[in-house]
Protein backbone atom coordinates (compact mmCIF):
# COMPACT_ATOMS: atom_id res chain seq x y z
CA UNK A 1 0.00 0.00 0.00
CA UNK A 2 2.96 2.19 0.83
CA UNK A 3 4.59 2.13 -2.76
CA UNK A 4 1.55 2.45 -4.13
CA UNK A 5 0.69 5.69 -2.50
CA UNK A 6 3.81 6.72 -3.12
CA UNK A 7 4.33 6.02 -6.76
CA UNK A 8 0.76 7.67 -7.33
CA UNK A 9 2.16 10.80 -5.40
CA UNK A 10 5.80 10.62 -7.63
CA UNK A 11 3.20 10.42 -11.09
CA UNK A 12 1.27 13.52 -9.78
CA UNK A 13 4.06 15.64 -8.82
CA UNK A 14 5.63 14.40 -12.13
CA UNK A 15 2.29 15.85 -13.75
CA UNK A 16 2.24 19.25 -11.91
CA UNK A 17 6.01 19.43 -13.08
CA UNK A 18 4.34 19.43 -16.72
CA UNK A 19 2.33 22.74 -15.52
CA UNK A 20 4.91 24.40 -14.23
CA UNK A 21 6.85 24.72 -16.81
CA UNK A 22 3.87 25.65 -19.05
CA UNK A 23 2.75 28.40 -16.90
CA UNK A 24 6.72 29.55 -16.41
CA UNK A 25 6.64 29.98 -20.30
CA UNK A 26 3.84 32.32 -20.29
CA UNK A 27 5.60 34.26 -17.35
CA UNK A 28 8.63 34.35 -19.45
CA UNK A 29 6.31 35.98 -22.27
CA UNK A 30 4.23 38.09 -20.22
CA UNK A 31 4.48 42.13 -21.67
CA UNK A 32 3.61 43.16 -17.86
CA UNK A 33 5.79 43.62 -14.86
CA UNK A 34 6.89 40.95 -12.32
CA UNK A 35 4.76 42.38 -9.97
CA UNK A 36 1.51 42.72 -12.35
CA UNK A 37 1.54 39.54 -13.24
CA UNK A 38 1.73 37.91 -10.20
CA UNK A 39 -0.91 39.60 -8.55
CA UNK A 40 -3.30 39.31 -11.66
CA UNK A 41 -2.12 35.08 -11.33
CA UNK A 42 -2.72 34.96 -7.56
CA UNK A 43 -6.19 36.57 -7.62
CA UNK A 44 -7.28 34.55 -10.26
CA UNK A 45 -6.53 31.56 -8.00
CA UNK A 46 -7.94 33.41 -4.91
CA UNK A 47 -11.78 34.94 -6.64
CA UNK A 48 -12.08 31.04 -7.91
CA UNK A 49 -11.13 29.32 -4.65
CA UNK A 50 -13.06 31.34 -2.41
CA UNK A 51 -16.14 29.58 -2.12
CA UNK A 52 -14.70 26.69 -1.40
CA UNK A 53 -12.41 28.61 1.41
CA UNK A 54 -16.09 29.99 2.48
CA UNK A 55 -16.87 25.58 2.56
CA UNK A 56 -14.35 24.65 4.53
CA UNK A 57 -14.48 27.12 7.56
CA UNK A 58 -17.52 26.42 7.57
CA UNK A 59 -16.83 22.82 8.86
CA UNK A 60 -14.10 23.39 11.19
CA UNK A 61 -14.64 27.07 12.20
CA UNK A 62 -12.63 29.76 11.44
CA UNK A 63 -11.89 30.12 15.63
CA UNK A 64 -10.45 27.18 15.53
CA UNK A 65 -7.71 27.86 13.57
CA UNK A 66 -4.58 29.14 15.74
CA UNK A 67 -2.14 31.51 15.37
CA UNK A 68 0.37 29.03 15.11
CA UNK A 69 -1.06 28.39 11.12
CA UNK A 70 -1.53 31.69 10.30
CA UNK A 71 1.74 32.48 10.93
CA UNK A 72 3.07 29.87 8.78
CA UNK A 73 0.59 30.74 5.81
CA UNK A 74 1.79 34.56 6.56
CA UNK A 75 5.86 32.78 6.08
CA UNK A 76 4.73 30.94 3.15
CA UNK A 77 2.78 34.06 1.18
CA UNK A 78 6.12 35.62 1.76
CA UNK A 79 8.17 32.83 0.42
CA UNK A 80 5.48 32.41 -2.66
CA UNK A 81 6.26 36.51 -3.14
CA UNK A 82 9.98 36.57 -2.72
CA UNK A 83 9.99 33.21 -5.84
CA UNK A 84 7.25 34.47 -7.81
CA UNK A 85 8.41 38.35 -8.11
CA UNK A 86 12.04 37.16 -8.76
CA UNK A 87 11.71 34.37 -11.23
CA UNK A 88 9.66 36.92 -13.17
CA UNK A 89 12.62 39.61 -12.58
CA UNK A 90 14.94 37.29 -13.82
CA UNK A 91 13.10 36.00 -17.26
CA UNK A 92 13.77 39.78 -18.12
CA UNK A 93 17.21 39.63 -18.01
CA UNK A 94 17.96 36.04 -19.46
CA UNK A 95 16.56 32.57 -21.13
CA UNK A 96 14.04 30.02 -19.63
CA UNK A 97 16.24 27.48 -20.43
CA UNK A 98 18.60 29.33 -18.51
CA UNK A 99 17.22 30.82 -15.44
CA UNK A 100 14.44 28.04 -14.60
CA UNK A 101 17.09 25.06 -14.14
CA UNK A 102 18.96 27.27 -11.53
CA UNK A 103 15.88 28.49 -10.26
CA UNK A 104 14.26 25.14 -9.67
CA UNK A 105 17.46 22.89 -9.12
CA UNK A 106 19.14 25.18 -5.83
CA UNK A 107 16.07 24.63 -4.15
CA UNK A 108 16.70 20.76 -3.72
CA UNK A 109 19.90 21.18 -1.59
CA UNK A 110 18.19 24.07 0.31
CA UNK A 111 15.30 21.99 1.21
CA UNK A 112 17.24 19.24 1.59
CA UNK A 113 19.25 21.04 4.38
CA UNK A 114 16.10 22.93 5.88
CA UNK A 115 14.26 19.89 6.32
CA UNK A 116 17.56 18.26 7.71
CA UNK A 117 17.35 21.40 10.15
CA UNK A 118 14.33 20.90 11.53
CA UNK A 119 14.60 17.03 12.13
CA UNK A 120 13.75 15.25 9.00
CA UNK A 121 16.21 12.54 8.04
CA UNK A 122 17.53 12.13 4.64
CA UNK A 123 19.50 9.07 3.50
CA UNK A 124 22.96 9.36 1.97
CA UNK A 125 22.11 8.30 -1.34
CA UNK A 126 19.47 11.51 -1.22
CA UNK A 127 22.29 13.98 -0.25
CA UNK A 128 23.91 12.47 -3.70
CA UNK A 129 21.33 13.02 -5.86
CA UNK A 130 20.71 16.49 -4.72
CA UNK A 131 24.02 17.37 -5.19
CA UNK A 132 24.17 16.45 -8.30
CA UNK A 133 21.36 17.96 -8.95
CA UNK A 134 22.40 21.15 -8.24
CA UNK A 135 25.93 20.79 -9.91
CA UNK A 136 24.18 20.24 -13.19
CA UNK A 137 22.31 23.64 -12.81
CA UNK A 138 25.46 25.68 -12.81
CA UNK A 139 26.78 24.36 -16.06
CA UNK A 140 23.44 25.96 -17.50
CA UNK A 141 24.45 29.55 -17.59
CA UNK A 142 27.44 29.17 -19.86
CA UNK A 143 28.16 28.62 -23.95
CA UNK A 144 31.36 26.42 -23.60
CA UNK A 145 32.97 24.82 -21.04
CA UNK A 146 36.03 27.42 -21.24
CA UNK A 147 33.61 29.28 -19.14
CA UNK A 148 33.36 28.09 -16.20
CA UNK A 149 34.56 30.52 -14.24
CA UNK A 150 32.73 32.69 -11.02
CA UNK A 151 32.15 35.62 -13.81
CA UNK A 152 29.87 33.45 -15.72
CA UNK A 153 27.41 33.67 -13.18
CA UNK A 154 27.66 37.36 -11.96
CA UNK A 155 25.07 38.84 -13.61
CA UNK A 156 21.32 40.03 -12.76
CA UNK A 157 19.59 37.12 -14.02
CA UNK A 158 21.32 34.72 -11.60
CA UNK A 159 21.26 36.74 -8.91
CA UNK A 160 17.12 37.18 -9.30
CA UNK A 161 16.95 33.13 -9.95
CA UNK A 162 19.16 32.67 -6.54
CA UNK A 163 16.32 34.62 -5.16
CA UNK A 164 13.73 32.74 -6.58
CA UNK A 165 15.47 29.56 -5.00
CA UNK A 166 15.20 31.33 -1.49
CA UNK A 167 11.69 31.72 -1.74
CA UNK A 168 10.64 28.05 -2.98
CA UNK A 169 13.04 26.99 0.01
CA UNK A 170 11.17 29.22 2.40
CA UNK A 171 7.23 28.12 1.12
CA UNK A 172 8.41 24.75 0.71
CA UNK A 173 9.26 23.63 4.30
CA UNK A 174 6.64 26.01 5.83
CA UNK A 175 3.59 24.18 3.61
CA UNK A 176 4.52 21.04 4.62
CA UNK A 177 4.39 21.89 8.49
CA UNK A 178 1.19 24.12 7.28
CA UNK A 179 -0.25 21.06 5.68
CA UNK A 180 0.57 18.91 8.60
CA UNK A 181 -1.26 21.24 11.07
CA UNK A 182 -4.66 21.38 9.28
CA UNK A 183 -4.10 17.51 8.61
CA UNK A 184 -3.71 16.88 12.88
CA UNK A 185 -6.23 19.78 13.77
CA UNK A 186 -8.95 19.61 10.88
CA UNK A 187 -10.52 16.19 11.11
CA UNK A 188 -13.60 17.28 8.91
CA UNK A 189 -12.06 17.70 5.71
CA UNK A 190 -10.41 15.09 3.74
CA UNK A 191 -6.58 15.46 2.28
CA UNK A 192 -7.98 16.95 -1.15
CA UNK A 193 -9.51 19.31 0.82
CA UNK A 194 -6.83 20.64 2.93
CA UNK A 195 -4.61 20.47 -0.01
CA UNK A 196 -7.35 22.91 -1.95
CA UNK A 197 -8.17 24.91 1.25
CA UNK A 198 -4.24 25.96 1.88
CA UNK A 199 -3.99 26.76 -1.67
CA UNK A 200 -6.51 28.91 -1.47
CA UNK A 201 -5.41 30.58 1.52
CA UNK A 202 -1.88 31.03 0.16
CA UNK A 203 -2.79 32.71 -3.04
CA UNK A 204 -5.29 35.30 -0.89
CA UNK A 205 -1.70 35.89 1.29
CA UNK A 206 0.39 36.44 -1.52
CA UNK A 207 -2.01 39.07 -3.24
CA UNK A 208 -3.24 40.78 -0.34
CA UNK A 209 1.03 40.97 0.61
CA UNK A 210 1.87 42.62 -3.52
CA UNK A 211 -1.35 44.84 -2.76
CA UNK A 212 -0.35 46.02 0.38
CA UNK A 213 3.05 46.31 -1.37
CA UNK A 214 2.46 48.60 -4.07
CA UNK A 215 -0.14 50.67 -2.50
CA UNK A 216 2.73 51.48 0.10
CA UNK A 217 5.49 52.37 -2.34
CA UNK A 218 2.87 54.12 -4.21
CA UNK A 219 2.95 51.87 -7.61
CA UNK A 220 -0.35 52.32 -8.73
CA UNK A 221 0.84 51.78 -12.19
CA UNK A 222 1.09 48.20 -11.29
CA UNK A 223 -2.91 47.77 -10.39
CA UNK A 224 -3.83 49.21 -14.06
CA UNK A 225 -0.86 46.75 -15.78
CA UNK A 226 -2.91 44.03 -13.90
CA UNK A 227 -6.02 44.69 -15.63
CA UNK A 228 -4.60 45.32 -18.66
CA UNK A 229 -3.29 41.82 -19.17
CA UNK A 230 -5.72 40.02 -16.61
CA UNK A 231 -5.96 37.34 -19.34
CA UNK A 232 -2.70 36.11 -20.12
CA UNK A 233 -2.09 36.34 -16.19
CA UNK A 234 -5.32 34.29 -14.99
CA UNK A 235 -4.69 31.38 -17.43
CA UNK A 236 -0.85 30.76 -15.85
CA UNK A 237 -3.38 31.35 -12.23
CA UNK A 238 -4.98 28.55 -12.86
CA UNK A 239 -1.63 26.59 -14.09
CA UNK A 240 0.08 27.67 -11.32
CA UNK A 241 -3.29 26.49 -8.69
CA UNK A 242 -3.62 23.23 -10.44
CA UNK A 243 0.36 22.28 -10.38
CA UNK A 244 0.98 23.70 -6.56
CA UNK A 245 -2.69 22.30 -5.67
CA UNK A 246 -1.60 18.60 -6.36
CA UNK A 247 2.21 19.30 -4.99
CA UNK A 248 0.63 19.92 -1.66
CA UNK A 249 -1.90 16.75 -2.08
CA UNK A 250 0.95 14.71 -2.92
CA UNK A 251 2.84 16.18 0.05
CA UNK A 252 0.03 14.25 2.46
CA UNK A 253 0.96 11.06 1.36
CA UNK A 254 4.85 11.45 1.94
CA UNK A 255 6.75 12.07 5.29
CA UNK A 256 9.81 14.26 3.84
CA UNK A 257 9.20 17.24 1.63
CA UNK A 258 12.53 16.95 0.37
CA UNK A 259 11.55 14.43 -2.08
CA UNK A 260 8.71 15.99 -3.41
CA UNK A 261 10.39 19.06 -3.78
CA UNK A 262 13.54 16.72 -5.57
CA UNK A 263 11.11 15.18 -7.97
CA UNK A 264 9.21 18.39 -8.54
CA UNK A 265 12.69 19.00 -10.80
CA UNK A 266 11.67 17.00 -13.66
CA UNK A 267 9.93 20.16 -14.79
CA UNK A 268 13.71 21.33 -15.77
CA UNK A 269 13.16 19.27 -18.53
CA UNK A 270 9.86 20.84 -19.65
CA UNK A 271 11.01 23.87 -19.21
CA UNK A 272 14.08 24.24 -21.50
CA UNK A 273 12.66 22.34 -24.43
CA UNK A 274 9.22 24.42 -24.25
CA UNK A 275 11.91 27.58 -24.26
CA UNK A 276 13.10 25.92 -27.70
CA UNK A 277 10.23 25.12 -28.90
CA UNK A 278 8.67 28.04 -28.22
CA UNK A 279 10.67 30.66 -27.57
CA UNK A 280 13.24 29.83 -29.70
CA UNK A 281 15.84 29.45 -27.39
CA UNK A 282 19.28 28.15 -28.82
CA UNK A 283 20.62 24.94 -28.17
CA UNK A 284 23.73 24.17 -26.61
CA UNK A 285 25.64 21.45 -25.27
CA UNK A 286 26.36 22.80 -22.33
CA UNK A 287 22.88 23.45 -21.05
CA UNK A 288 21.82 19.72 -22.28
CA UNK A 289 24.53 18.48 -20.25
CA UNK A 290 23.32 21.00 -17.30
CA UNK A 291 19.57 19.47 -17.78
CA UNK A 292 20.46 15.77 -17.03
Amino acid sequence: MDFVLTLYAALLVIFSALLHAGWNILGKSNSGSGYSFTLGAALSQCLLLAPFMVWCFAQVGISNVSAHFWGLLGLSAVGQVIYLVGLLNAYKQGDVGVIYPIARALPVLMVGVGAWFIGQSLEVSAWIGFAILTMGCLLVPIKTFRQLTMSAYANLGVLWAFVAAVGTTIYSIVDKEGINWLMTETSALTPHHIAILYLGLQTAGIAVLLLIWLLITRQFEQLSLTWKYKRQSSIAGVMMGLTYGIVLFAMTMVDNVSYVVALRQVSIIFGVFMGMWFLKEPWLNTRILGWF
